[in-house]
């Protein structure tokens, strides 16, 4: 065997991990052996860039479009699909590019792996496809090609910006400092092939490859499958010497440096600020760094931390939050984060950081050592949380980064291991952590970055590009311009030139029969005749569940019914579901400080959090079942019956203050504008507002509604009438405190807690208040959000809107017609299925919308939570082009006598049936897919049925389902909704219009219906 065994080591004492490495070609294999029904590879490699043209992220465009053994683009994503996978993907990061894949089972991956590393090691790199996939100009005259539209998408927006010259000043004249993804205008001038090539000539080289693989799988079948990719490398004979990417030394920070950004944006009322600091080197001293880590979290985390408390969680904030990230080089990057700064406070915060770190490096304020062991405590039961919630991911970064700067097996041990650094620092003394922030914050060379926003930027913008593209019709002029879409069609043409069947069939489809699902029971009150040990349902006082799953942890969620709330106090909603978790408790005549809650319920969850809808959701946006309000803790098994007296606490005995209430609201209405920088979030907004009611939680909870909401409350606040907001908020909690509301939802190992005789009940027993309790509720009392909208729409005669948006530059488009409303419905598993057949990467869609540059995502989707199907599109450099590729497609399918594709309808069955069986990937997977049953309204094994129903669906099925719903999605009932930027709103309008859809421009979101 070729393969060595070089080292060993256990995920923090749960997954054990073994690295190979082949002696005979210098190829490396990581085996983590995850449970569960997915096997999950990162192919990884060290890459270095020095300047912006973006080699590595176009090189990695370019694997997918064809190897030498299989010199078709798209044959390895339809040949993914079919080993029972949702095709491919991959990353571009500063210092490593990361090729991805995951399949349901051994049997598709083992199949897959040679295909994919031939298509890593060997491409095509052809001309034609650097053309479509990278940058063209079409025969308009326009910029185009998949790479182009990603970073249009990004490259001038704010977060960008300040993150890049972040980046320019800490690492000047280092790899560091490249824009790695490119930089449109590189993209345009100077990025060619014969750079691509000579980079991946440089890098993809087997010694510099290493094959992450995460799963249940037989390492000698791994071998035995590789044995074709390594026989094909020994024949290519030997090439010159290797060196490992990021071995130069990084110079040393020489002195400290404030930097101004402009960007462009329609408001000026908040901006950024981020804060750098060189730290330690992360191969010399990786245990330095995790202490680094614990140290900005000890500073940042919670609102009780030092920075937070600061300048977050005071009457007039200077940030509505503060957080830290470590980019971890060679030479670290320490970061501090400080988002929707007021702009008239922008450039306080760098002197105001320097005193309060002043503070403890002169010991006028001391590390509260209790908080820092609860922190380090916390992290490692994170750590250990995370290899539940996502252990493929959590496992396979932790080996990246021992494959960039791990030096010997003691690296690879140590960097598997960290709770055992974390241990280690539980023993640190105070002196230890001043000494540490001394020398990496206080004394250290500081780079901060204040990111203005500017309109004057974005007026300059877009004239300098309507002036570029214009100059560069007129120097192409007619036959120039000709020229250039000549030359797009025929590398179109040659981008869809057709594989051989035999090469799309020479795969065979896996079976689903032996896939490892994990276990989950759930238990319901309604049951009835079921007897679970250390269980009572009668001990509750309100609905409960209990889903019984192999985990460490157990989770307690409550679920609030919010449908029979009153329209008035409705808007309070978010903000009372920020403070639940942020205010002060009365414990007898005794009114704990808020501080103090914070702290101690830091000590007592591994993590806490509220959200409208049913799954964690982003600021000013709703989740599905958004007619629910959720309350969750994460505990360890020994602290159950702490964590169900702290869901008691947090729902009954939290007390409103004013104090309180001003800060958390002032917060939110400082992160508003951030949320209107977010053009896909907004588009989503758009189209909601045109089904969903004015009072229901979609959208009272959308950012322009609460903005104004959050500015009435704090001019209340600063009145005297500000009892009448504490007396609201008291209103609104009791109503949906009342029993009927009230459901209890449970995740634990019965087992285990059964064999430690936790009794799981009979805590729960006053977790209504008595004055509350009326008859017992016998459900979760759940109202489907298909129930709060208007189908036709709100106003029907509108068929969508187009609103412009000055700090974008890409578009952004969601389109919804009604469909089915039943998780259950028969006809759902074919719907899924023709929808997947069109949307399937390297399928119809992708060829006409993503193989041309017209949009870097799109997506067909059913919602039947809501009763709509959903047509997007994402980051569109051309979203009329994007638009109509999309419906002259369906439709074509549509057509009478239209044919599908067996080998594609093959893909597709395939690639639909991994992405229902990935829904239970993980533990931290299966506890959400368990609470989505009773929301759903399906039973426990849902998505094993949904599997057995989808293989089973026919074309007859099929063709029965496309007359009946995906016809609708351009009928006149149909709503479009669409964010671009302002000197396209006309243009979009009248393109439109030309496919008789009539939509009604905004020229701002204050003007849109998002307003009214």
């Amino acid at each position: 065997m070729s393969f060595k065994l070089v080292a060993k080591a256990t995920v923090d004492d749960s997954i054990e991990v073994s690295k190979f490495r082949s002696e005979a070609t210098g190829l490396s294999v990581v085996i983590a052996e995850v449970e569960g029904p997915v096997v999950n590879g990162h192919f990884a490699l060290a890459t270095e860039a020095h300047d912006d043209d973006g080699l590595p992220h176009t090189l990695e465009h370019l694997i997918f479009l064809g190897s030498e053994n299989y010199p078709y683009k798209g044959v390895l994503d339809l040949l993914a699909n079919r080993c029972l996978a949702s095709g491919t993907n991959a990353w571009t990061d500063t210092d490593h590019t990361c090729y991805t894949m995951t399949t349901a089972g051994s049997d598709g991956f083992l199949a897959l792996m040679p295909i994919y590393l031939d298509h890593i090691l060997y491409p095509t790199l052809s001309d034609s496809g650097f053309l479509t996939e990278v940058h063209h100009i079409s025969g308009e005259g326009e910029d185009g090609g998949v790479v182009y539209c990603e970073m249009q998408g990004r490259e001038n927006t704010g977060e960008s910006r300040t993150h890049l010259q972040l980046l320019r000043a800490a690492y000047p004249n280092s790899g560091y400092s490249a824009e790695t993804g490119g930089i449109m205008h590189n993209l345009r001038t100077s990025t060619n092939n014969e750079k691509v090539r000579n980079y991946h000539a440089a890098f993809y080289r087997p010694e510099n490859l290493t094959v992450i693989i995460t799963g249940k799988i037989d390492a000698e079948k791994v071998f035995e499958a590789l044995k074709p990719i390594e026989k094909k490398i020994l024949s290519k004979g030997k090439k010159e010497s290797f060196r490992k990417p990021w071995q130069t030394p990084v110079a040393s920070l020489e002195k400290a440096q404030d930097i101004k950004v402009v960007y462009p944006s329609d408001e000026e009322d908040c901006g950024l600020v981020y804060v750098g600091f060189r730290g330690p080197n992360c191969a010399d001293n990786h245990s330095v760094l995790t202490a680094c880590n614990i140290l900005l979290r000890y500073l940042t985390d919670t609102s009780v931390s030092p920075l937070e408390r600061e300048f977050v969680e005071i009457e007039d904030p200077y940030a509505s939050k503060v957080s830290h990230a470590i980019i971890e080089n060679l030479s670290s990057l320490l970061c501090l984060l400080f988002e929707n700064v007021p702009v008239n406070k922008i450039d306080d915060i760098s002197g105001k950081l320097k005193e309060i770190l002043s503070r403890f490096a002169k010991g006028d304020e001391k590390i509260d050592m209790h908080r820092m062991h609860y922190i380090i405590e916390k992290e490692i039961l994170e750590a250990l949380s995370s290899l539940e919630s996502n252990p493929h991911d959590a496992v396979a970064f932790l080996i990246i980064g021992d494959v960039l700067y791990g030096r010997n097996e003691k690296d690879f041990v140590d960097r598997l291991n960290t709770k055992k650094i974390l241990e280690a620092l539980l023993s640190k003394p105070a002196d230890y952590w001043v000494d540490l922030l001394k020398t990496y914050l206080v004394d250290a060379n500081e780079i901060c970055v204040r990111g203005y926003p500017s309109i004057e930027e974005q007026a300059r913008m877009s004239k300098e590009e309507i002036e570029r593209i214009e100059k560069q019709r007129n120097t192409l002029g007619p036959e120039g311009l000709q020229a250039k879409g000549t030359a797009l069609m025929e590398a179109m043409a040659k981008n869809e030139e057709q594989p051989p069947e035999s090469m799309l069939t020479q795969v065979p489809v896996p079976s689903t029969e032996d896939i490892n699902f994990h276990y989950l029971k759930i238990y319901k009150a309604t049951d009835g005749s079921q007897s679970i040990p250390c269980v009572d349902f009668n001990d509750f006082p309100v609905y409960a569940e209990i889903y019984d799953i192999h985990t460490n942890f157990i989770y307690l969620i409550v679920t609030l019914n919010t449908g029979s709330l009153d329209t008035r106090l409705r808007p309070y909603l978010l903000l009372l579901l920020t403070l639940i978790l942020e205010s002060p408790i009365r414990r007898d005549d005794q009114l704990i400080p808020y501080e103090e809650v914070v702290a101690a319920l830091e000590k007592d969850t591994i993590s806490t959090g509220s959200s409208l809808g049913v799954q964690p959701n982003s600021s000013f946006n709703c989740e599905p079942f958004s007619n629910t309000a959720v309350i969750m803790l994460q505990v360890e098994p020994k602290k159950y019956e702490t964590g169900v007296n702290w869901m008691r606490e947090i729902l009954h005995s939290t007390e409103f203050v004013t104090e309180r209430v001003r800060v958390c609201a002032s917060k939110m209405h400082n992160a508003v504008s951030q949320a209107k920088r977010k053009g896909n979030s907004i588009v989503r907004d758009l189209l909601k507002a045109m089904y969903y009611e004015n009072d229901t939680n979609i959208r009272v909870s959308s950012m322009l509604k609460q903005q104004k909401f959050l500015k009435g409350v704090l001019d209340q606040l600063d009145g005297p009438d500000s009892q009448n907001v504490l007396n609201d908020l008291n209103t609104v909690r009791k109503h949906l405190l009342g029993n009927q509301n009230v459901a209890v939802h449970i995740a634990a190992n019965l087992k285990k807690l059964s064999e430690n005789r936790i009794n799981i009940s009979s805590p729960w027993r006053n977790v209504t208040e008595k004055s509350e309790i009326s008859e017992k509720n016998y459900s979760a009392n759940i109202i489907p959000d298909w129930k709060v909208i208007k189908p036709e729409g709100i106003i029907p005669e509108i068929q969508g809107t187009v609103v412009g948006l000055g700090c974008i530059e890409s578009a952004f488009l969601f389109h919804a017609a009604p469909s089915i409303n039943d998780f259950m419905h028969p006809d759902l598993p074919a719907l899924m299925l023709y929808l997947q057949y069109l949307t399937q990467l390297e399928g119809p869609l992708w060829r006409q919308i993503r193989g041309q540059g017209f949009a870097y995502g799109y997506n067909i989707i059913p919602r039947p939570n809501e009763g709509l199907l959903c047509l997007t599109l994402y980051r569109a450099t051309n979203v009329v082009a994007a638009f109509k590729e999309a419906k002259n497609t369906i439709e074509a399918q549509l057509a009478a006598g239209a044919k599908w594709d067996s080998n594609l309808l093959e893909s597709a069955r395939s690639s639909l049936i991994f992405e229902i069986i990935e829904r239970e990937k993980s533990v931290g997977n299966l506890i959400v897919q368990g609470l989505l049953t009773t929301f759903k309204n399906v039973p426990a094994d849902y998505n094993q049925l949904l599997v057995k129903k989808v293989n089973a669906v026919d074309t007859e099925q099929l063709d029965k389902v496309g007359k009946l719903y995906i016809s609708k999605l351009f009928a006149p009932q149909a709503k479009t909704a669409i964010v671009c930027h302002p000197d396209k709103v006309k243009e979009n309008i009248s393109a439109f219009a030309a496919m008789n859809r009539e939509l009604v421009a905004a020229a701002s979101l204050e003007e849109s219906i998002l307003a009214k």
